[in-house]
């Protein structure tokens, strides 16, 4: 205490300081120390890490090597998980899978049948596929399945036996058929005197080939609902499709061809309805049916033609007798007429022309007209009628019972001077009668002739003594008739 107030102060510094010296250097040996420890903490940790990665090395080769004959993580094969299995794990499980599944068929939201796989033909055995995938696979890329959040959706087409599945479809479509409307093309139909496009109908009816194709789609996205109005028949032909509205067009073009006949004084206009009738589709070609327009001129021909008929004649002194057909008469030329026809409606063209005509008596004052040669067997009587009246008149002789002159409408198609007639007696012996004046009217040697053998003629003369068939005729008549009848003039025998 007795110390000066300086010293204490040196005093004081000098503990300050020797203080400061001994807490310096505790602190570096702390500092010492704490460096020491971190560096052994370190070591500690590198050895750990490095024992780590080798561990995981090790944990990846190992993986990767367990992946090159099992599937990756996360592998979907046909909806069926087959992670890290091998092929014929995968196999069994897909198998199993197939097995159970069913195929459900709706047709607009309705079920209408359900099926296992093998009716659709479908293979269970997919070990071919299942190895075809793995090959592919990259085992070394196993943590990019497991860490990428993705799955890897390996997808095979399952094997289908294609006999089994047209079966299935075949017998399938059979029974559902048997209540649905089958597919119509749109046509052409008349509709009055023009053709029209009738719409097509589509209908209900399955086909068979279309529902196997259809089957087949699904399984190869692995869908197991079927739609069967994928499946539907089609019509093949449309209202909208071109070529059948220009096959449309153009027999609406041939229908619209007028055609009118002329046949004697009567002018003939065929109906549009008739014309339209004719036209025809020939595999989307307009055309125009021959067969069509021949029938339509044999109609003509029976109707207008001459030949072959039975007639109602207004005889001289019996009245109104029937006489029967004879070489007499004309007909219309079917085929000429029905190619003359064919051609213009072809074309496009209207027509308006005689009809192309054969035979005799085709004129256009009547039938037989009002100038003709007529023959009463039972009154053995001739006239000769010119523009209606009575020019000359005889008696005659008709062929005998059993050679009767035949009865009909005949006409002198032949005129003959000094002609010889031959031919068979009664007892067979053959004879040759030389006559001045030959008038056949048939085409079996019937004819008007002069006869100077018959002492008599008229009455019953012809029953014992009549001709072969022939019209006899008095040598003086005969001649004044051959001089003033004409060929072609109409014989009425009856």
């Amino acid at each position: 205490d007795a110390l000066p107030i300086y010293l204490q102060y040196l005093i004081m510094a000098k503990y300050n300081v020797i203080l400061f010296e001994e807490v310096l250097a505790t602190k570096q040996e702390q500092t010492k120390n704490r460096r020491q420890r971190s560096v052994k903490k370190n070591k500690r940790w590198l050895l750990v890490v490095g024992v780590l990665v080798v561990l995981m090395g090790g944990f990846y080769i190992i993986q990767s090597m367990h992946y090159r004959d099992h599937f990756l993580p996360n592998t979907e094969i046909l909806g069926v998980d087959v992670s890290g299995q091998t092929v014929n794990a995968a196999n069994k499980k897909l198998t199993d899978q197939f097995d159970q599944r069913q195929y459900t068929f709706v047709e607009k939201n309705k079920k209408i049948l359900k099926v296992k796989g093998d009716a659709l033909g479908l293979s269970q055995d997919f070990k071919k596929g299942l190895t075809q995938i793995l090959n592919k696979q990259n085992p070394w890329q196993w943590t990019t399945s497991v860490f990428a959040g993705q799955k890897t959706n390996a997808q095979e087409d399952p094997t289908i036996n294609t006999a089994a599945l047209k079966q299935f479809a075949t017998s399938t479509a059979d029974k559902l058929n048997q209540n649905r409307q089958e597919p119509v093309n749109a046509k052409l139909v008349t509709s009055g005197d023009q053709f029209k496009i009738q719409k097509e109908v589509n209908g209900d009816q399955i086909d068979a080939d279309k529902l196997a194709t259809t089957v087949t789609s699904a399984l190869d996205n692995h869908r197991q609902v079927i739609e069967l109005t994928d499946a539907y028949k089609k019509p093949t032909v449309k209202a909208s499709d071109r070529d059948l509205q220009t096959t449309e067009r153009d027999m609406n073009k041939l229908a619209s061809t007028k055609v009118s006949l002329q046949i004697q004084s009567t002018t003939v206009t065929v109906p549009q309805a008739t014309v339209l009738s004719w036209v025809t589709n020939d595999n989307g070609k307009a055309t125009v049916s021959s067969q069509a327009i021949t029938n339509y001129v044999t109609a003509l021909s029976q109707q207008y033609s001459t030949i072959h008929k039975t007639r109602q004649f207004n005889s001289q002194q019996q009245g109104t007798v029937s006489v029967p057909a004879g070489t007499y008469g004309w007909s219309i030329n079917i085929s000429a007429t029905s190619a003359m026809i064919l051609a213009s409606v072809k074309a496009g063209q209207d027509l308006n022309k005689e009809v192309n005509h054969s035979g005799s008596g085709y004129t256009t004052t009547g039938d037989i007209g009002n100038t003709y040669v007529e023959v009463s067997k039972e009154k053995q009587h001739e006239w000769y009628i010119k523009d209606g009246k009575v020019v000359m008149d005889s008696d005659i002789v008709t062929g005998k019972p059993g050679q009767d002159t035949p009865s009909g409408v005949f006409y002198v198609w032949s005129k003959q001077r000094n002609a010889t007639l031959r031919g068979k007696n009664d007892d067979g012996s053959s004879y040759a009668s030389p006559v001045s004046y030959w008038m056949p009217i048939d085409y079996t040697g019937v004819g008007l002739h002069d006869s100077p053998w018959q002492p008599k003629y008229g009455g019953d003369w012809y029953k014992e003594h009549g001709s072969h068939g022939c019209v006899n005729n008095p040598p003086d008549f005969m001649a004044k008739l051959y001089a003033a009848v004409d060929e072609g003039t109409p014989v009425i025998v009856y």
